[in-house]
């Protein structure tokens, strides 16, 4: 009989067996050298593709470089910043929007702090860190003017650091409080944004805009979109068969054209003195659109789900209501994170679709702005606005990640 690797760990068995189960020895690290030599210069052919890949991309990027920092004039961007940011929505009113960002700010550093989460002080770590913080510094010195954005800016800051050490303090103890926040921040910014006097949805515009609807679309399609999983799976043929037709129905044209539909059809089939606001007909038509695709990809965790999980619930007495919403939901929903994940930031980046309807969104402004003496700067316009955008999607992936860390997707 072969033995197990020497120094390889031996599994006792119960009763005293000491029979070995080999097991694979744990890798060795490599170190940079090793892993560039193994990765990227295995081979001639390899080292060959690896230098010339370096090479364009070393040209492209002192290209792109010299561009942005010598030959670009980015006072188009300077001079729109508010545009960019707020749209139509009047300066005098900015601090409802200020308001709700600092109420926001507040929850997402409790919610941060309460997970247990802690920054690496790696060497990398902190230099890429102060890298970025002095690259963020002289872009906003460029972009910013006036003391009071800057006061604004620093009790962002403050607020930040307000949740951080509220998080800290009330650790475990403050799951359910920040639920209850974070569902009832959604109302709170509205009644900030439209009550009390406050501003129209039609001076809504700028990133404001399509966060807003992002944030509707993404809250409201995951319950819908959960429902529709299971109703497609549901032992009632009425059920199932609404649900499929909804879906498909759905999933059958691209978000453009139920945009379209929304805000030239449905007003005619609302019931008569109902007159939703347009931004309100905007919201529905995303939510709908994207509780068709959630439906899918919810429906796709609950097949990856063992039968023996429903046997065993059922063996317990579980009712059929107590039973997916304890046992089968929870393992299903943590393995299509990633891809719920991918299709919330994909829906935040179609948002720009909303220019089509007459919506003035971060991408439309960048369009438009590039007038006057501004003329043919629409490069640096639409690279800012693209910006925007990645900022909020990278945050969104990065949160991602240390979600799927911390819930071990992938890993067992």
């Amino acid at each position: 009989m072969i033995g197990p690797p020497e120094g390889s760990p031996r599994v006792v068995l119960a009763g005293g067996d000491e029979r070995a189960v080999a097991i694979a020895p744990a890798a060795v690290p490599l170190t940079p050298a090793e892993s560039l030599r193994q990765n990227l210069f295995s081979s001639w052919w390899n080292g060959a593709l690896t230098i010339g890949a370096g090479l364009l991309v070393g040209y492209l990027g002192q290209a792109l470089l010299r561009w942005a920092l010598v030959t670009a004039d980015w006072d188009v961007v300077a001079a729109n910043l508010r545009l960019f940011m707020i749209g139509r929505f009047p300066v005098a009113e900015a601090w409802r929007i200020w308001a709700a960002t600092y109420l926001i700010a507040v929850l997402a550093g409790a919610s941060w702090a309460a997970s247990g989460a802690r920054l690496r002080w790696t060497p990398s770590l902190i230099a890429l860190r102060a890298i970025a913080a002095a690259a963020t510094l002289a872009f906003l010195l460029f972009l910013l003017d006036g003391l009071r954005i800057w006061v604004l800016l620093v009790g962002l800051g403050a607020a930040v650091g307000l949740g951080v050490a509220i998080g800290r303090a009330g650790a475990r103890r403050l799951v359910r409080p920040l639920l209850i926040g974070w569902a009832a921040s959604f109302p709170v910014v509205i009644v900030l944004l439209v009550g009390f006097g406050g501003v129209p949805p039609q001076r809504w515009g700028g990133l404001v805009l399509n966060l807003l609807v992002a944030v509707v679309g993404i809250f409201a399609s995951f319950p819908v979109g959960i429902l529709l999983a299971l109703g497609r799976r549901s032992a009632l043929p009425a059920i199932q068969l609404a649900s499929v037709g909804l879906i498909e129905f759905v999933r059958g044209a691209p978000l453009y054209i139920w945009l379209l539909f929304g805000e030239f059809v449905l007003p005619f089939m609302l019931p008569a003195g109902l007159d939703l606001p347009r931004i309100v007909r905007a919201m529905i038509v995303v939510t709908l659109f994207s509780s068709a695709y959630v439906a899918e990809i919810v429906r796709g965790g609950l097949q990856g789900v063992h039968h023996g999980q429903y046997e065993a619930g059922r063996a317990l007495g579980l009712s059929t209501t107590r039973l997916m919403g304890l046992v089968v939901l929870p393992q299903a929903l943590r393995n299509t994170i990633p891809a719920l994940i991918g299709h919330f930031i994909s829906l935040f980046k179609d948002t720009s679709l909303l220019a089509v309807i007459g919506f003035i969104d971060a991408l439309r402004i960048a369009r438009i702005s590039p007038q006057g003496v501004f003329q043919g700067d629409l490069k640096q316009t639409l690279l800012f606005a693209a910006l925007l955008f990645w900022i909020v999607a990278f945050s969104m992936s990065r949160w991602s990640q240390r979600l799927e860390r911390r819930l071990g997707v992938g890993e067992r």
